[in-house]
């Protein structure tokens, strides 16, 4: 398989890059809500790219730009950038050391990485960028069997049932996998202005090698660490690199090199963490690395002055509802606050990350890795050190008349 003249690849590859040097030149911040790019440089992103999102304007956001937004999912999944609190207090996608590591890889590697952290990393359910369908574990593996076995450079008709993950399509369109057309009428039939909605597939050479070792030796189910959680597993390894079996389908490029995992060591010490409500009203609290996620819901609850008699959960990516979730103990299905300790979590100083406290009236809390003193084996019992802000009532007193 000839890989270094697939023009495709090549230019997925270079505005992949040229995302990556945008974000690295610039304090690119985040909307505090999504967490997605803020609008302001969105536009200017799409604009130096060579396949460029038409029909946008400066106003569009993150969601209107289906290359951008599987663009900014490769680099938070993969580590290759996270959120970090910049002048202003607003969060920013910052590089780590696993950038440089990147940049040395040969453009097959570069591929296949990204081609892993799309199938094992990502929240399908993220990765949708449009409102009528959405995207899950299942439903790709069931409707992916339309793939299967099939011949590439030959049409391949979808119909109404595989078109629900068009999305997906799409994104394997970037990777060179496929061409696939539009359904503008299904567009004009149902007057829908935006959305992306496939109506044929022609599989490439190389996406009919990609789609079966996807389909027998990286089956989704098993490989994609999200869905893994869902079903309450957390610190998941492979005993097998991704990239070995695609190593047979090309012959003119060596693949032998990718980014490692990060095997989550124990990280000893004393961890400071700010625990804000809203930015007048927060606490510092220290625990050690041995106590759990569960010892920290205890302070918090005692810090704020509630009276701990709800489920929580907290969201390690600090996307509410995400599955990267540790839950209440309380909670049918794992993995369990009280289950894993703070130094398993491979936490970073500035590192943000959300608590729910009560499904119902939703109390959300950032918080921040404040302080990390790597001490080891120095005694820190759990306790509250600081605090600022009138503590909020957490069931407010209502007039009887009201």
């Amino acid at each position: 398989m000839n890989f270094k003249n697939n023009e495709k690849i090549k230019n997925f590859l270079s505005d992949f890059d040229k995302f990556v040097e945008y974000l690295s030149k610039r304090d690119v911040t985040l909307g505090k809500a999504t967490k997605y790019i803020s609008t302001k440089f969105l536009f200017e992103m799409n604009e130096i790219m060579s396949i460029k999102q038409i029909g946008v304007s400066s106003k569009s956001n993150q969601l209107s730009y289906p290359m951008i937004h599987l663009f900014y999912s490769l680099v938070v999944e993969s580590k290759l950038f996270v959120e970090l609190k910049v002048k202003g207090g607003k969060l920013a996608l910052k590089p780590t050391e696993r950038v440089v590591v990147f940049k040395q890889l040969n453009e097959l590697e570069k591929y296949i990485f990204l081609l892993e952290i799309l199938w094992v990393d990502c929240d399908f359910e993220r990765l949708e960028f449009q409102s009528f369908y959405t995207l899950n574990v299942f439903k790709v593996v069931i409707k992916m069997e339309a793939f299967h076995g099939k011949k590439a450079n030959k049409p391949i008709y979808i119909d109404e049932f595989t078109r629900e993950i068009s999305t997906l399509l799409l994104y394997f369109s970037y990777f060179g996998v496929m061409d696939v057309i539009e359904d503008v009428e299904f567009k004009l039939r149902y007057k829908i202005a935006k959305g992306f909605f496939v109506k044929e597939v022609i599989l490439t050479p190389l996406g009919e090698k990609i789609i079966k070792i996807l389909d027998k030796k990286r089956n989704l189910t098993d490989w994609n660490i999200n869905h893994r959680k869902e079903y309450g597993e957390w610190n998941i390894e492979f005993e097998e690199e991704f990239f070995v079996p695609f190593k047979a389908i090309f012959q003119d490029i060596e693949l032998e090199k990718t980014l490692p995992r990060r095997k989550i060591k124990f990280k000893d010490g004393i961890y400071t963490f700010k625990v804000s409500l809203h930015k007048e009203t927060w606490s510092k609290i220290q625990l050690s690395a041995h106590d759990t996620l569960h010892d920290l819901h205890i302070l918090i609850q005692q810090a704020f002055e509630f009276e701990d008699d709800h489920m929580y959960s907290f969201f390690m990516d600090g996307k509410p509802w995400s599955k990267n979730e540790f839950k209440c103990p309380l909670d049918d299905e794992g993995p369990c606050s009280d289950e894993v300790e703070i130094g398993e979590l491979d936490l970073i100083e500035k590192q943000n990350f959300l608590y729910i406290f009560d499904y119902g009236d939703e109390w959300r809390f950032n918080i921040e890795v404040f302080e990390i003193k790597n001490e080891e084996n120095e005694e820190c019992n759990p306790k509250i050190i600081e605090s600022k802000g009138e503590r909020p009532q957490q069931y407010p007193y209502y007039d009887d008349e009201w």
